[in-house]
C-alpha cells in the first residue's frame, strides 16, 4: 500500500492555502472537461522548471526505501478515466507497483506508516507491472473515473533504488457513444491515436493463456499469450490432426532493432520472414535519439506457405536477421539484442467439407540447445502441452513437463501468479 502522512498546515495560513490551491490548480481544472485536456508525456528525469498542464503538479521523488515517483493529479470535472502508458526497464526479480492516493500528501515524508484513517484513501492499482522479460518494456494501465474522485497522487514504486522509468504518457478518456458488434462484451478504449483496445487488456494483470477456438471454418490457436524471451532460441510446438488449406501467424514482438526482421522457421525449415509494423512517428515508444530500438510491442503477421505444416507435430521458431547482410566479421558477430514475443497466434483455415477435428491436441514450448537462433529439432529438453481440443469449449490448453522429465514449477517473482518454465531460464539477462 502507498501511505504517507497528510499535510497538517498551520491554521493561520490555511485560508491562504485553500485560495492558492483553488485558483492555481483544482479550481481551474474543475472548469475543464476531459475533451479539453490534451495528452501529456513526461520524460524522466523531469526538470524542476519544466511546465506541466494545469491538472498535473510537479513530479516528486521522495526519499523512501524503494525508488518512488509521485505525480500530483487533479481530475477534470464530470469524471474521466486516465490512460497511463509507462516506458520502463524491467529488473530481474524486481517489481513496479502503481497506486493511487486521494487527498494532498506530503512530498518529503519518509515514514511508511499511515496516519489514522489514511489507509482507506489509498489503493494499489497494479501490484507488479512487470511482464517478466527483463528488458525494456511498454505497458498501459486504465484508471477508472471512480478511482479518482478527487485530487490525489499517482504513485510509482520500484523494488530497487532506481526507478527504471524513462517516460510516462497520460491521457484523459471519457465515455462516448459508438457502434460495436454484439460479440464485443468488454469496454472498448480508444485514445487519441485511434488504436482501440479492450479495457480488460489495460488492467495491469498477468497474461492469461487462452484456449483454441473455432470461428466457422477458422481455428484460432493461441500458442502463447505470456511474454517470452526468444533471442537464444525457443521452439513452439503444435500438434494438428489435419493440414489446413491456409495458415497465418500473428504475434507481438519487443526488442527487434531497426534494420532487422524476424525469420520464421517451421519444422526446421526457413519458411520466410516477418517484418513487424513500424509505428507512426509521433508514437511515444520512439526514444529521444534516432538510433535506439523502439520501446514497446510491435505487431507482426506472416502468411504460412503451403506445404510446410504437417499433420502431427509441428515446431515453430523465430530468430532475428539484418535486412542487409553483414559486410564485416564484426557486424556478423555482433551480440544478439534482447528479443521477446507474446500473443503468438496461429490461424488455420479448414475446408467446409473437411471431417478433420483440427484439435490442436498439443501446444507447448521448448528451449533450443544451440547458442544460435537457428532451429534445432534434436533438443533434449522439452515441455509440451496437455491435450486441448478446439471443438470442445471446455478444453484447456496448458504447458506441462513431458512424462520423462523431472520439473517442479517455481513462482515467477517478476510476474506473480505465473509459473517459471525452463524456457525462461535460457534467456540471459540483458
Amino acid at each position: 500500500m502507498f501511505h504517507r502522512p497528510l499535510r497538517q498546515p498551520p491554521m493561520i495560513v490555511f485560508p491562504l492555502l485553500l485560495f492558492a490551491l483553488f485558483f492555481l490548480s483544482g479550481g481551474f481544472v474543475s472548469l475543464l472537461r476531459a475533451q479539453d485536456l490534451q495528452p501529456f508525456t513526461l520524460d524522466l528525469p523531469f526538470s524542476a522548471n519544466e511546465a506541466t498542464p494545469a491538472w498535473l503538479g510537479q513530479p516528486v521523488m521522495p526519499s523512501t526505501t524503494f525508488a518512488t515517483l509521485d505525480l500530483p493529479i487533479t481530475p477534470p470535472a464530470g469524471g474521466a478515466a486516465l490512460l497511463v502508458t509507462v516506458f520502463f526497464q524491467e529488473k530481474d526479480g524486481g517489481f513496479l507497483r502503481i497506486g493511487w492516493q486521494n487527498g494532498t500528501v506530503a512530498t518529503d515524508a519518509t515514514n511508511g506508516l499511515p496516519d489514522p484513517g489514511e489507509a482507506a484513501q489509498s489503493s494499489v492499482l497494479c501490484e507488479n507491472f512487470y511482464e517478466g522479460i527483463g528488458m525494456n518494456n511498454q505497458r498501459s494501465l486504465l484508471i477508472p473515473a471512480d478511482t479518482m474522485k478527487q485530487a490525489g497522487e499517482l504513485i510509482f514504486q520500484c523494488g530497487d533504488n532506481t526507478l527504471g522509468i524513462s517516460r510516462i504518457k497520460l491521457e484523459w478518456l471519457q465515455s462516448s457513444t459508438g457502434l460495436s458488434s454484439p460479440a464485443i462484451t468488454d469496454t472498448l478504449v480508444t485514445p487519441a491515436d485511434g488504436k482501440t483496445q479492450l479495457a480488460g487488456e489495460l488492467a495491469g494483470l498477468p497474461a492469461t493463456e487462452q484456449d483454441p477456438a473455432w470461428h466457422e471454418r477458422i481455428v484460432n490457436v493461441p500458442i502463447t499469450t505470456a511474454p517470452l524471451r526468444i533471442e537464444q532460441g525457443v521452439d513452439f510446438t503444435v500438434q494438428m490432426d489435419g493440414i489446413p488449406t491456409r495458415a497465418r501467424l500473428a504475434l507481438k514482438e519487443a526488442g527487434l532493432p531497426w534494420g532487422q526482421h524476424l525469420v520464421v522457421w517451421i519444422n526446421g525449415q526457413r519458411a520466410g520472414i516477418m517484418q513487424p509494423a513500424t509505428p507512426e512517428l509521433d508514437d511515444a515508444g520512439y526514444p529521444t535519439d534516432t538510433v535506439s530500438t523502439y520501446v514497446g510491442w510491435r505487431d507482426g503477421t506472416f502468411h504460412v506457405p503451403d506445404g510446410v505444416l504437417n499433420a502431427g507435430t509441428n515446431t515453430l521458431q523465430f530468430s532475428s536477421e539484418p535486412d542487409v547482410p553483414p559486410s564485416t566479421p564484426a557486424e556478423a558477430n555482433a551480440p544478439t539484442a534482447p528479443l521477446a514475443v507474446k500473443n503468438v497466434l496461429l490461424e488455420l483455415d479448414y475446408p467446409a467439407t473437411s471431417t478433420t477435428t483440427a484439435s490442436m491436441t498439443s501446444v507447448g514450448v521448448e528451449p533450443s540447445v544451440t547458442d544460435t537462433p537457428a532451429p534445432d529439432t534434436s533438443a533434449s529438453t522439452t515441455t509440451s502441452g496437455s491435450t486441448a481440443t478446439a471443438m470442445d469449449e471446455s478444453a484447456q490448453t496448458s504447458v506441462s513437463p513431458s512424462p520423462d522429465e523431472s520439473f517442479t514449477p517455481t513462482p515467477n517473482m517478476q510476474n506473480p501468479g505465473l509459473l517459471s518454465l525452463p524456457v525462461t531460464s535460457t534467456s540471459p539477462s540483458p
